[in-house]
């Protein structure tokens, strides 16, 4: 719930907290999904070119690598999803990098909601190569995988459109945002917690929760899941068909700021 009517919403008595709020809206990069059907088991084609921004089907690979594997148990990584660089709007505090592909890939055993030692890869191509002779384009070689670990089949499109939230749930509940003094008593004194409680009770189902940058989506067991994570959110995302799995990476600001991935954590959560 990313709490953008929340302002508006706030009865009279919570004045000074509003004042307090209205500038602290964070930017992020909102994912939109658009359903391109799914890989079928007799006609494995993927209806969007390699290098689209995707979630779901075949990843970008040129002949010249070889397929992410767990590095301690070689097994085929599922790929999640990946993302065109030069598609993705700018937002302060967020140097992703201006072109090429970013893609993400996660060793889940899906029927035993497992993970590999590894957990997920992540690889970034600078450079991207049109030019389909040079491009892995048969991936028969991933089906014995993808049918043993039951890897999504559905495929999507992404395009990207930059917003700001409150992101008050997470950033309240997991100390992110801490009142002043004065404001925490009012708080207390006039209730906001129960009214609170009661405002998210009644809003609408927040959308799908796919987003580059920001705060996660507050639900379940992610306060007990990100308790620990270190850095900022890059990336979290759940698969629609699957809708009950969730993943959530998160980079060291510096590190992103160097286009380097090889220290990202990851975090799954299937409720």
């Amino acid at each position: 719930m990313k709490n953008d009517d929340f302002l508006a919403d706030l009865p009279p008595e919570f004045a000074p907290l509003k004042a307090f709020l209205q500038d602290k809206f964070v930017p992020y990069i909102q994912i939109n999904l658009q359903n391109k059907g799914w890989l079928q088991k007799t006609a494995q084609q993927d209806p969007l070119a390699l290098w689209s921004s995707k979630m779901g089907g075949y990843p970008y690979l040129p002949k010249a690598l070889d397929y992410p594997r767990d590095a301690e148990t070689g097994e085929l990584m599922m790929f999640l999803l990946q993302i065109n660089c030069a598609e993705v709007p700018e937002i302060p505090n967020f140097p992703l990098p201006r072109q090429g592909l970013l893609q993400f890939f996660v060793g889940l055993n899906v029927p035993m909601c497992e993970l590999s030692p590894q957990q997920h890869r992540i690889r970034y191509i600078e450079e991207i190569d049109r030019d389909e002779t040079r491009l892995v384009t048969n991936f028969e070689f991933t089906q014995e995988t993808r049918q043993h670990n039951e890897w999504y089949d559905h495929i999507y499109g992404l395009d990207f459109s930059q917003g700001e939230a409150l992101f008050l749930d997470y950033r309240y509940s997991m100390g992110h945002l801490p009142f002043p003094e004065a404001l925490a008593k009012l708080c207390d004194e006039l209730g906001f917690e129960d009214w609170w409680s009661d405002y998210r009770d009644e809003s609408p189902e927040p959308d799908i929760p796919c987003q580059l940058a920001g705060y996660p989506d507050l639900h379940s067991d992610v306060p007990d899941l990100l308790e620990d994570a270190q850095g900022q959110l890059l990336l979290e995302v759940q698969d629609p068909f699957a809708c009950s799995d969730y993943f959530y990476f998160f980079i060291n600001p510096d590190a992103l700021k160097r286009q380097d991935f090889t220290q990202v954590e990851s975090y799954f959560l299937r409720v």
